[in-house]
């Protein structure tokens, strides 16, 4: 196991009532946000992988090593972070309720002796996917909504977003949140999978995101329709794929796009 250093700011904390809290609250949220770096040169690293393993919620770190989870469950979880050529690091947090918990997650190299290879420089996954918009676009399957789009509907919730869509169900405001359902969801009374710079949000739902991190959204109403990639196991209710304008690759592929989407 790697050594994972664990640099607190703010709210980070070994209180002995957060984990009776999370029982009491158990639906009480925090946000995680903070940096993957060398531990054998201090700099950021792009692309590794952050997991929460208690709520599922995930993030991938950009060109500067931070990432953001902007929502997921207060109280204690174990957090994972990988990335190819170093070994896997793992630490217990404490989130506290309604506050954002700051981390600096350090990964060490790992050394394995091979014989001589060929290095193919790849893309990483989130990259490729936020490529793909366009081309998933003229595919002519789901409903897509640029930087621009976004910009000029200009949302309060993010379910704003979706609101009069054909076979798109946008219910009431009820605690700050609108339940959505996407074609045969509507009437199965089952959530769309919700993605979040290409990873999976287990019980996310897309009001819980913030307005600010809409950066370009797809949505796809059946399954038929959407992505493998984007599909869930045994899901048949759609999905709902958010890319955030701080994510790694957004603003070069942001900038690159077509009018009238530029």
């Amino acid at each position: 196991m790697a050594a994972l250093t664990l640099v607190t700011g703010g709210v980070l904390a070994g209180s002995p009532n957060s984990a009776a809290g999370q029982e009491e609250t158990e639906r009480e949220t925090a946000e995680l946000v903070g940096q993957v770096v060398s531990a054998s040169t201090g700099l950021p690293i792009e692309g590794a992988r952050v997991i929460l393993l208690g709520s599922g919620y995930g993030a991938i770190t950009d060109a500067e090593g931070n990432f953001r989870v902007p929502r997921t469950w207060a109280g204690r979880d174990s957090v994972e972070v990988r990335y190819i050529g170093y070994e896997a690091g793992y630490t217990v947090i404490d989130l506290e309720p309604e506050q954002t918990t700051r981390v600096t997650l350090t990964l060490s190299s790992t050394v394995i002796r091979i014989a001589d290879l060929t290095v193919e420089v790849r893309q990483t996954r989130r990259a490729r996917h936020v490529e793909g918009f366009l081309e998933r676009m003229d595919k002519g399957f789901g409903t897509f909504f640029t930087p621009r789009d976004i910009i000029n509907r200009n949302p309060r919730l993010p379910s704003d977003l979706l609101r009069g869509m054909p076979n798109v169900s946008v219910g009431r405001i009820e605690y700050g949140r609108a339940e959505i359902f996407l074609g045969e969801g509507a009437r199965l009374g089952c959530p769309p999978a919700l993605y979040l710079d290409g990873m999976y949000q287990a019980g996310m739902q897309f009001d819980d995101l913030e307005r600010d991190v809409l950066g370009a959204v797809e949505v796809y109403r059946r399954d038929v329709e959407t992505p493998m990639e984007f599909m869930r196991t045994g899901s048949t209710c759609g999905a709902i794929v958010v890319w955030t304008p701080d994510g790694a690759g957004f603003l070069d592929w942001a900038g690159e796009l077509p009018d009238p989407f530029e």
